[in-house]
C-alpha cells in the first residue's frame, strides 16, 4: 500500500527497544485508506526499525531523541499527513472493522472536527454514555482516553492546537494531557462530538487507575483542572477532597488538598 489515497493514519508514539518490541507485538491489520506513523523516541542512543516493521508498506517510523509522551506525540503530528489521525500507543491492538468504524464516524458527520470513541479491555473500569454526545456538554462521569481520540488534522493544525508538553508520562505533570486537548480544541471553536462504538483494544490499568492516591497524580489533577476551569476550580478541588479523601481512603483530606494546591501552584509558576 503506498500513501495515495490514504484518509487515517494511526499514530503510534513508543520510547525506545521494549517499546518498539511492544509495537510489533500488537495487532496493526492492513486496512485500505489506512497507515501506521510510529513516533520511536530514542533518547539513548540509535536502535534499528525491525523487520517486522521494514517489511510493512503501510508503516512509516520517524524517530526523535526527546523524552516525555506529549512531545512525542507532537513529534508525530508534525509528521502526520493524512485528513484524519487516530492517536495511538504501542500496546493497542486494532482490527480491521474498528478501523473502518473510525472513517465512517466521520464519513457520517462532516461537520464533526474530532471524535472520541471507545476501546475494550480486560480490565477496563470505564463507564461509557449511550448515544451520542457534544463534548461541549460532557456529561458528569465521562471522560476521554487518549487511544480513543481521532479528528481532522487541517483542523487541529489551523487552530495551532498541539499536545501540552508540561502534561502526560515522562513530563512534570503525569496525566491529563487528553482532557486538556479536547478542551483547547473546543475554545478553539472545533466541533467535538463523542460517537459509541469500539475500534481498539487495550489491556492494563491507566495511569488513574495505578496512581490515584498517590500525590504526584493528585498534584496533576489539580494542575489539570485548574487549567481546564480556570474560576471553578477552588469548588472542585473541595469537591474532590471530599468525595476521593479522608473516611478511611489511603490519603487525608488535609494531605489531598496539599497535594492539589501543589499542582496548582507548580502550573502557575510555570512558562505557560
Amino acid at each position: 500500500m503506498n500513501g495515495e489515497g490514504c484518509r487515517l493514519q494511526v499514530l503510534v508514539c513508543t520510547l525506545g527497544a521494549e517499546g518498539i518490541r511492544r509495537v510489533c507485538a500488537s495487532s496493526h491489520p492492513e486496512v485500505d485508506g489506512v497507515r501506521y506513523l510510529v513516533s520511536w523516541q530514542q533518547p539513548d542512543g540509535h536502535v534499528d526499525v525491525p523487520e517486522e516493521i521494514k517489511k510493512r508498506n503501510d508503516f512509516e517510523v520517524v524517530v526523535s531523541a526527546t523524552r516525555g509522551l506529549s512531545r512525542n506525540r507532537n513529534v508525530a503530528l508534525d509528521a502526520a499527513s493524512t485528513p484524519l489521525v487516530l492517536i495511538s500507543d504501542d500496546d493497542v491492538g486494532y482490527t480491521a472493522e474498528g478501523l473502518e468504524r473510525v472513517l465512517k464516524a466521520f464519513e457520517d458527520r462532516p461537520e464533526t472536527d474530532l471524535i472520541t470513541m471507545q476501546y475494550e479491555s480486560s480490565d477496563n473500569p470505564k463507564k461509557y454514555v449511550h448515544g451520542e454526545v457534544d463534548l461541549r456538554c460532557n456529561p458528569r462521569g465521562y471522560y476521554a482516553t487518549s487511544i480513543e481520540i481521532a479528528f481532522r488534522l487541517w483542523r487541529l493544525r489551523g487552530a495551532g492546537i498541539r499536545f501540552d508538553e508540561r502534561f502526560g508520562i515522562g513530563a512534570e505533570f503525569i496525566a491529563g494531557e487528553e482532557q486538556i486537548l479536547i478542551d483547547d480544541a473546543l475554545r478553539a471553536g472545533m466541533r467535538c462530538r463523542y460517537v459509541p462504538g469500539v475500534i481498539c483494544r487495550h489491556d492494563g490499568s491507566t495511569t488513574s487507575d495505578r496512581h490515584f492516591y498517590d500525590p504526584a497524580y493528585i498534584a496533576t489533577k489539580g494542575a489539570v483542572i485548574s487549567r481546564l476551569f480556570r474560576l471553578s476550580w477552588p469548588f472542585r478541588m473541595l469537591t474532590h477532597a471530599l468525595r476521593n479523601a479522608g473516611g478511611g481512603k489511603p490519603i487525608s483530606r488535609m494531605a489531598y488538598l496539599r497535594a492539589w494546591l501543589g499542582g496548582v501552584a507548580r502550573l502557575r509558576h510555570g512558562t505557560k
